[in-house]
């Protein structure tokens, strides 16, 4: 019997692992300095020590974490996919008190469609993004 060959799936999760748990390391302790691109002042709040970290019900294995500045002037949507399929989550059935505000791309990559349910968020297989909201 020959060793098994690592298939292009167990690849493509070995390579996304890494970025998966940084981003999540992220969500939970805030950004990393990155003087390449830096976050605009009013979302540095949401990361602040003493903001609030609320974990979020999502459907669809979708990992969801809101960040609230401590004047709750901020809230940063951080979004996960644990999984190596593609998913999507309706932000609005998501987090229902910002349905109808505009949806701000902070970091990561998504896409998005407008569905009967409101907007949808899509994921790549171990992807992630940041979403931020304004009225």
């Amino acid at each position: 019997m020959s060793p098994s060959t690592p298939t292009v799936a167990s690849s493509r999760t070995a390579n996304a692992v890494p970025a998966l748990l940084a981003s999540l390391q992220a969500t939970l302790q805030g950004p990393a300095e990155q003087p390449d691109c830096p976050l605009p002042p009013t979302i540095v709040s949401a990361f602040a020590d003493d903001s609030t970290v609320r974990p979020l019900a999502a459907a669809g294995g979708v990992w969801a974490v809101l960040r609230e500045s401590p004047d709750r002037s901020c809230q940063v949507l951080c979004l996960h996919n644990p999984s190596g399929d593609a998913i999507s989550a309706s932000l609005d059935v998501l987090l229902p008190e910002v349905a109808g505000q505009q949806a701000h791309f902070v970091r990561g990559a998504l896409r998005t469609t407008q569905e009967a349910d409101g907007l949808h968020v899509h994921l790549a297989a171990f992807g992630h993004a940041w979403i931020t909201f304004s009225r």
